[in-house]
Order: C-alpha cells, then sequence, then structure tokens
C-alpha cells in the first residue's frame, strides 16, 4: 500500500498533466502559432536573456546564503544547481532536486551547512515571492477587469498573502531556536537524550547554522531579500517580450498578472513530470483571459526555454569526488530553557 501511494500519485499526476496539455493543443490556434514562429525565432536570443540572468541570480543567492567560510565555487554551485533543478524538473520537483544539492555538495561542504544553506535561500525566495504575487493580485483586482473567477483566483492569492505575512511575524518574533527547545524539552520529560542520536543531531546543526546565518551577516539577509524581487521582474520581462514580439502590448499590471498566475500554477502542479500540460494551460489561460492572443507562442517559448536549461544541467551534472568533506564545527553547549 505504502509503495504503491508513489507510484499512484506519479500516475495521476502523469494523466492530468497529459489531458491539460492535450485540452490546451485543442483551444489553441495553431495556424496563428506557426506564423508567430519565425518571429520568436528571432529574437529567441533575446528572449531567453531574462531567464539566463534568473539563473545566475538564483545560484549568487545561493552563494551567498553559505557561511563565508564554507562557500563552494560559484561554477560548482551553478552546475550543481542545475543538475538538481533538471533532475527535479523531470520528477516532482524539490522532493528529488533540494537533496540532490546535498548530495553533489558532499565532498566539498558538510550537509549540514549546505542543507542550512538551501533552506536560507529557497525560504528567501519563497516567502519574498508569495507576498510579491499578494500584492500584484490586489492591484489585477482594482485595476483590470477580468472574468469573475479570475477575481476569485487573485482574491484568494492575495488573502493568503497576507496569512502568510502574519505567520512570518509570529515566526520571527517566537520561532528562533524552536528546535533546540524543543529537543530539551522531550529529554527530560523522556529521560533520554534524543539530542545525541544522529538525525536529530543533524537538524539540531542545520538550524544553528541557518539561525547563524540569519544573525550574522545583515548584507546577507537585504541581498536575499532584493534578489527574489529582481527575479520575478526579470521572468515578467520575459513574458513581457514573447507578447511583444507576436504584436500584443501589455501594461505593467497585466505582465504582473500573467507572471503571478503562471507562476502559481507552477507551484501547484509540482508533482506533474516536466510540468506537461500545467505550463501549457496556465500561460494559454491567462493571457486569453486578459483578451489578448499569444498564449501559445509563450507557452512554446517557456516550454524551449525549460528543456534547454534541463538539458544543459544534465550535460553540466558534476560528479562529488569520493572524499568527504570535513566534519562540521562542533555544536555549541545548550544554554539553559528560560522557556520551561
Amino acid at each position: 500500500m505504502i509503495r504503491s501511494l508513489p507510484r499512484a500519485v506519479s500516475t495521476a499526476a502523469a494523466v492530468l498533466g497529459t489531458a491539460l496539455f492535450v485540452g490546451t493543443l485543442l483551444r489553441l490556434d495553431l495556424s496563428t502559432l506557426a506564423a508567430s514562429i519565425g518571429r520568436l525565432g528571432l529574437m529567441l536570443p533575446v528572449i531567453l536573456l531574462p531567464g539566463t540572468l534568473w539563473h545566475l541570480l538564483r545560484t549568487w543567492g545561493w552563494a551567498i546564503a553559505f557561511p563565508d567560510h564554507a562557500r563552494p565555487a560559484f561554477s560548482r554551485l551553478f552546475r550543481v544547481r542545475l543538475a538538481a533543478d533538471a533532475v527535479g524538473f523531470f520528477t516532482v520537483r524539490g522532493l528529488a532536486g533540494e537533496p540532490l544539492k546535498v548530495l553533489l555538495l558532499y565532498d566539498r561542504v558538510p550537509p549540514g551547512v549546505t542543507t542550512a544553506a538551501v533552506a536560507l535561500e529557497r525560504a528567501a525566495f519563497a516567502i519574498i515571492s508569495t507576498l510579491i504575487a499578494g500584492v500584484i493580485s490586489g492591484a489585477v483586482l482594482t485595476r483590470l477587469d477580468m472574468p469573475g473567477a479570475w477575481s476569485t483566483v487573485f482574491a484568494g492569492l492575495s488573502l493568503a498573502a497576507f496569512a502568510l505575512a502574519l505567520l512570518l511575524l509570529v515566526v520571527v518574533r517566537h520561532g528562533s531556536g524552536v528546535m533546540g527547545r524543543l529537543v530539551r524539552r522531550l529529554d527530560r520529560a523522556s529521560g533520554r537524550r534524543l539530542g545525541a542520536r544522529g538525525v536529530t543531531r543533524f537538524l539540531l546543526e542545520v538550524e544553528v547554522t541557518l539561525l547563524g546565518l540569519l544573525g550574522g551577516n545583515p548584507r546577507r539577509l537585504t541581498t536575499l531579500l532584493v534578489l527574489p524581487v529582481v527575479c520575478y521582474a526579470l521572468m515578467g520581462l520575459e513574458a513581457w517580450l514573447v507578447l511583444w514580439t507576436v504584436g500584443e502590448t501589455l501594461s505593467f499590471t497585466e505582465t504582473a498578472a500573467v507572471e503571478t498566475f503562471t507562476r502559481l500554477a507552477s507551484v501547484a502542479s509540482a508533482a506533474i513530470p516536466a510540468n506537461l500540460g500545467a505550463l501549457e494551460a496556465s500561460n494559454a489561460a491567462v493571457v486569453t483571459a486578459l483578451g489578448l492572443s499569444g498564449g501559445g507562442a509563450l507557452a512554446l517559448v517557456r516550454r524551449v526555454r525549460s528543456l534547454l536549461w534541463a538539458g544543459l544541467g544534465l550535460a553540466l551534472y558534476p560528479k562529488p569526488r569520493a572524499t568527504p568533506a570535513p566534519p562540521p564545527l562542533a555544536l555549541p553547549p545548550a544554554s539553559p530553557d528560560t522557556t520551561a
């Protein structure tokens, strides 16, 4: 039963993706799409530039998330991130890609440090991107005239971002060191030394490293908060360039609406391998909802871009050395739990 559940989820996701892909193809005006391919081909190097900058900035953000004394070379991080993203692209994103980053850096950085860096960079981008999406969703509701169902989607996204902001305030105020406090309380209640066990100690090591990264360098945190805004704008620029190439000029709010919805759809369809069908359906649907043509062209370009970077990631797949990284620094002694 347990073994068959992942297979059932994967099969259901693949079937859903195929259905979305076929349904989108049936709705597209293929003659218009074919007429746009020539213009897209000439502009493709320019259109791919925002995505290239996006990958470089994401790698830079990940590099910044490492402690200064344990930061791998940028070229190594770039190869590892592309390889992990490629594996995640063809499987369930995140579940395969993030652990692979730790594995591919095992010979250079202690696993706990890499895990903390991955968590910090991912959390910063996820949180800021969600907040940006919430603000944009509010702007879409007030500035664009969209069908009722679309207004409901953007209203829900705006409310979800507001709830996330409240949650963050609570976590920032009360959540520091929560893992360590929890383990110490369990130790006292059970009479066992849970903190000495391998998995628990690894999680404590990750938490200590993560808290040190958050509090040790304000410039690091500022950069990680600014980078998601720049990356969000780059992906919006990509959508604007594609639609401008095929003869549609979008306003700032329309461009932001396209990027926000397609990003939300990408997260929601993470279980679908290669985002098959979901990518095409989301890009085509939101452009059509805005009363514009070119949704098929945008879906095509983003599919080509995704495959190109996934192929490059597999081609650059790095092989770690057999020798592991030196062990991490010993954890500092636990301070008394004054909250008990």
